[in-house]
């Protein structure tokens, strides 16, 4: 599984950018930026919708006051769900990347059955912080919300 210090993947992701669905070259477009990157099991799923995200999308304007240039949401979803799904929080300053073929989950180790819930594999509910393209800081739950939730990492980056 992928660590602090490991660089992420050189892979390509998708998101709705201009209403069509782009490409996204991680190495491209992760150079020299910070990122909070959140990643999540599911658009719309009861805790990543009324949990998780809410208080992030909330407190944006404080997060970039910690000198990051972007806030993204990860998840296996497809862009257009995705799209649809930061329409329905009235389109916040958060990038949504679909990773719909696992390839980042895969890659980085942070993959997890959620078949128990009939949703399969998903990425695991995580927020990393990148800076250039390296992990510097990662939270990881494997239920509940304890580490990835905004007061967590808010107070711990």
């Amino acid at each position: 599984m992928i660590k602090t210090g490991d660089t992420i993947p050189n892979i390509e992701l998708r998101a709705v950018e201009d209403g069509g669905v782009k490409s996204i070259n991680t190495y491209k477009y992760f150079s020299s930026k910070k990122i909070l990157m959140i990643c999540i099991p599911g658009a719309f799923t009861s805790t990543c919708h009324n949990q998780h995200l809410p208080p992030f999308i909330s407190g944006l304007e404080s997060l970039h006051k910690k000198n990051f240039d972007e806030v993204c949401c990860l998840a296996s979803n497809d862009p257009i769900i995705l799209e649809l799904w930061r329409n329905e929080f009235k389109n916040p300053k958060i990038t949504f990347i679909s990773d719909g073929n696992l390839e980042f989950a895969n890659k980085t180790g942070l993959i997890k059955s959620y078949e128990k819930s009939f949703m399969g594999i998903r990425i695991k509910r995580c927020v990393l912080v990148i800076d250039n393209l390296k992990i510097i800081n990662i939270f990881i739950d494997e239920s509940g919300l304890n580490q990835t939730s905004f007061d967590n990492v808010y107070s711990n980056i």
